[in-house]
């Protein structure tokens, strides 16, 4: 209970310190990863799920739902849910994971609907879903519509920091005689400790080029002005024609300086 508690990963149980430890403190044998998710997992979901319910389904009610892609490339969706309260900021609960088959608004929109049944097991209160939040991909628009027919009083909000984003990836595009530059300079220290350990050596007065990363927004806006600055640029042309880049600059011609 206490590693779900504190967000520890349940692989960590097998790490023989740990281990050795909780067993030395809780006198007794630790299960291992597997009877944990098959076992106990199942049985702490049954016990929370009632307070769960005690503590929001009086409602109204917000429900935030999200789509990612697991280590072997499988779609979960988790589904947050939340009281509306205008005393306080309500406590957040995260009532269910599952792994989609297909991602698309008619399965966001299926499996919202499946796991409120878990918080209302008697008969959803349709009335009470007043907030529904997401990111702002399409197909979450398409299943907030959706949602729409059966909670009449639903509002569809999305996360603004996916606003944000598309305002930077508009700025990138508009820009493609800097965005070839801060592509490069990526691939040039891109699983390339060699490179990074002679930039040190060789200039231990300049930081490292901002890293671009095209989920995260205004990362690139970063590495644009940091490849840009006239100071770090000369450093870094001077690195660039370095013996030790000639083959880099071989494949990549006349796109840094």
């Amino acid at each position: 209970m206490g590693v779900l508690i504190f967000i520890i990963p349940i692989f960590k149980i097998s790490n023989p310190h740990l281990k050795t430890f909780l067993e030395k403190y809780t006198c007794g044998v630790m299960p291992n990863e597997s009877s944990l998710k098959k076992i106990y997992m199942k049985i702490i979901y049954k016990e929370t799920l009632p307070e769960i319910r005690k503590a929001i389904s009086n409602g109204p009610i917000w429900i935030f739902v999200d789509e990612t892609t697991d280590i072997e490339g499988r779609y979960i969706a988790n589904i947050i849910v939340g009281t509306l309260s205008i005393e306080a900021p309500s406590k957040s609960y995260l009532l269910n994971c599952e792994i989609l088959e297909k991602c698309n608004h008619e399965t966001i929109a299926r499996f919202d609907n499946q796991f409120l049944t878990v918080l209302w097991p008697m008969g959803i209160s349709h009335g009470k879903v007043l907030l529904f939040l997401s990111d702002a991909a399409g197909y979450t628009n398409k299943a907030g519509n959706a949602l729409k027919v059966l909670y009449l009083k639903i509002v569809h909000l999305t996360c603004l920091a996916h606003a944000f984003h598309r305002v930077a990836e508009t700025v990138r595009a508009q820009f493609p005689n800097v965005d070839q530059p801060v592509s490069t300079v990526k691939k040039i220290f891109l699983k390339a400790p060699s490179r990074i350990a002679i930039f040190k050596e060789t200039h231990p007065d300049l930081a490292l080029p901002p890293e671009p990363v095209i989920t995260r927004w205004s990362t690139w806006l970063d590495a644009a002005v940091g490849t840009t600055d006239i100071k770090k640029k000369k450093k870094f042309s001077s690195f660039i024609t370095s013996s030790h880049m000639t083959s880099f600059c071989g494949r990549y011609p006349q796109k840094i300086c």
